[in-house]
């Protein structure tokens, strides 16, 4: 009880001195300190599925190590190494919109030389994230409206007031802060054989839906890239 009090008075003190964005940051690093403090240098724990659903947010797969900051079957730190499974924990992984959220050359091509490691050689890869060339060709050709009309289908609630549809190219390349990168099939291709993967195709949300039936649809191939990809690794 006295520690949640205590928890409480310092972050209304905090309220005081710092604003809402570097709040929501420094709980936000807190969290990752916690997650890499449990784990620090562990990199051998057997998991306890084959298949690693990465950065799941509230979407938990059945069958499959659904792991993210928090509220996950296991919290890990995506952004910081090592992994803690062991090698060739993973014949399978799959990451839905969660690398734009990741620095490129020091966030995210580590976590890929990681999910190398623990994953079996010719393991599959799939990722989707926003498509940099969808993104660019919609705000030259109707200045974002279809993708505007896009997300308000699938979020009628999407919160986005009466601004110019150009304004939606912001969402996508920034989302306050949150978006570090966007990709186009040939940075997104560089990027994972650089980190030990190959036979990088470019599919659909459709192919992904093939493959793997138990994950929900997300509608979103009007905006995202999907890519599939084989870990290059040998036994």
């Amino acid at each position: 009880m006295l520690k949640k009090t205590l928890n409480t008075w310092f972050w209304l003190q905090a309220g005081k001195v710092f604003s809402e964005g570097t709040i929501e940051a420094m709980k936000l690093d807190l969290r990752r300190f916690q997650v890499r403090r449990r784990y620090k240098g562990k990199s051998s724990i057997k998991p306890d599925s084959a298949k690693l659903h990465v950065g799941c947010g509230n979407i938990h797969v059945k069958n499959w190590l659904n792991v993210d900051l928090y509220g996950s079957d296991f919290n890990v730190d995506l952004a910081t190494s090592p992994l803690p499974w062991s090698d060739n924990s993973f014949d399978a992984a799959i990451s839905q919109h969660v690398i734009e959220h990741l620095v490129l050359e020091s966030e995210l091509i580590p976590l890929l030389n990681e999910l190398s490691r623990v994953m079996t050689p010719g393991a599959e890869l799939w990722l989707s994230c926003p498509d940099i060339e969808k993104v660019c060709t919609s705000y030259m050709q109707c200045n974002m409206q279809d993708l505007l009309e896009d997300r308000r289908q699938r979020w009628p609630d999407f919160p986005f007031g009466e601004m110019p549809t150009s304004h939606l190219i912001n969402h996508f390349f920034s989302q306050e802060g949150g978006h570090k990168n966007l990709f186009d099939f040939a940075l997104l291709e560089w990027t994972l054989k650089s980190a030990g993967f190959d036979e990088v195709e470019q599919s659909v949300e459709t192919d992904l839906l093939m493959r793997f039936p138990e994950f929900p649809k997300r509608g979103d191939d009007a905006q995202s890239i999907y890519v599939s990809a084989k870990n290059a690794k040998t036994a």
